[in-house]
């Protein structure tokens, strides 16, 4: 990957010189077409970032979702506080050019991973000390989206890079089935991660509760960061490119400007509802962080099918299809079900919602990262990704941003209709649900080689359904 700025390729120091890089030009790479060395160490590196992963996500899932929002109702924040706190890590991603930029400057992309990591992870040590800071009781939410922000800054120069390197050390042919089952098993440990904070933060008094999680989360990550440090960075080719060429030049390939044409509009109207649905759950449904644990447990267990399925359909018929299906199910099937369980006041429509959640992003997350991995040239992958993170994290701040004012603007509107009292999540999550649902639409000029349609990929589906003996209707 040509994003090493002058200093041309470079090898991981554990490896031979003679060690070939990979296939001829056109070809797709499988393990099997490197040297034993590099493909020794390609096996080691994708094994070893199951561990990391599952160590990020611990993390990540104790320093957002029900924690953050815990922690953000304990110290007395807004609807509007509350709605930053989950959009500032997207407007973060606009430093992801910079790391870009950066990495290919310094020539130590691995170094430069492990030093973001390490600062986007002790940031959080902040969080954890508010109670003793002299910060007064007014600003404290203020603190924490402060907090947020500047680590997130970090963490999406560490996850940009991370996605360049991953994206060269997965051979082409595997990354569907290796990140769709990596996605399921980070998922189950965050799903064991989230239950153990839900039962901790239902037992033990604020603010303690949620300064243990904190700070063992910190604890966690910091392993998971010299992970980093014992995997395979492959050699990479470097092409000069000036700091406003990180913008331009990945706007200059139509394909790659189709696919980030769909990714912007798919993460803003994913935002426009997603900061309020962990409020609407606790708030407006009082369920307890137990329960909203055991939500993110049966998402995360049936993702770890679910993923591993739709990780392996997308090597056989492509990403576009898998992500077609998956984004109109998160449209259709997960808003209307939070919606139900508002008006019902059953909460199984909840536990329903999650074994849709996984369904629709066990499809959504390997194959909207793969098809940004397969619509950006080798060369300068790096930049095209750091574009890919900047556009959508824009996207997604704006939506998350709006969503306030839209679900305040809704509670004018609430009211009784047709013998339901309907609330504003209600009309927030419909609208939400109904843009995604034809994300798809934005799909269909994205290139990608051999790639099936979806109508090809439901007809095979419902041939397969019908084969194994259940009927397609009832």
């Amino acid at each position: 990957m040509n994003w090493l700025r002058g200093r041309g390729a470079r090898r991981d120091p554990d490896l031979p010189t003679s060690a070939k890089e990979g296939p001829p030009p056109g070809e797709v790479a499988t393990t099997d077409d490197l040297d034993p060395a590099v493909a020794a160490a390609v096996t080691r590196t994708m094994r070893l970032s199951l561990f990391e992963g599952s160590l990020t996500q611990t993390f990540l899932n104790w320093t957002s979702g029900s924690v953050l929002i815990g922690y953000m109702l304990h110290v007395g924040a807004s609807p509007a506080e509350i709605a930053l706190v989950g959009s500032v890590p997207l407007l973060a991603q606009v430093a992801s050019p910079a790391a870009a930029y950066l990495a290919a400057m310094l020539g130590r992309r691995k170094a430069l991973t492990v030093a973001l990591a390490l600062v986007s992870r002790l940031l959080w040590v902040l969080a954890a000390a508010l109670p003793a800071l002299p910060v007064p009781p007014e600003l404290r939410p203020v603190f924490i989206v402060g907090v947020v922000l500047v680590a997130s800054i970090f963490l999406a120069g560490n996850g940009t890079l991370w996605a360049a390197w991953m994206g060269d050390v997965v051979p082409e042919r595997q990354r569907g089935r290796y990140f769709g089952f990596r996605t399921g098993l980070t998922g189950v440990v965050g799903m064991l991660a989230s239950l153990a904070a839900g039962q901790w933060l239902d037992r033990v008094a604020a603010p303690l509760s949620f300064q243990v999680v904190l700070l063992v989360a910190v604890v966690t990550a910091l392993i998971g960061v010299w992970i980093y440090t014992l995997q395979y960075d492959p050699p990479t080719v470097s092409e000069r490119l000036r700091l406003r060429q990180v913008l331009s030049v990945p706007l200059r390939e139509a394909g790659f400007r189709r696919f980030l044409t769909f990714a912007v509009f798919w993460t803003f109207v994913v935002f426009l509802a997603a900061p309020f649905v962990f409020p609407y759950f606790l708030d407006e449904l009082n369920l307890t962080f137990t329960q909203v644990a055991i939500w993110a447990t049966i998402a995360s267990t049936t993702t770890l099918f679910t993923s591993v399925v739709w990780g392996r359909l997308a090597d056989r018929v492509g990403n576009k299809a898998v992500l077609a299906i998956g984004t109109f199910l998160a449209g259709i099937a997960l808003p209307t079900n939070w919606i139900l369980a508002g008006i019902t006041g059953n909460v199984g429509f909840i536990w329903a919602s999650a074994v849709f959640d996984a369904l629709a992003w066990g499809a959504i997350g390997p194959a909207i990262f793969n098809l940004a991995l397969v619509s950006a040239p080798q060369a300068n992958r790096v930049v095209y990704i750091a574009m890919y993170s900047f556009a959508t994290g824009i996207a997604g701040f704006v939506g998350g941003v709006l969503a306030a004012p839209l679900l305040i603007g809704f509670r004018t509107l609430e009211g009784t209709y047709g013998g339901v009292d309907v609330s504003a999540y209600y009309m927030l999550f419909a609208l939400s649900g109904l843009l995604r649902a034809f994300a798809w639409v934005l799909l269909r000029r994205v290139p990608e080689t051999n790639a099936w349609r979806t109508r090809e990929l439901l007809r095979s589906m419902r041939t397969g359904w019908k084969g194994a003996g259940f009927p397609w209707r009832s």
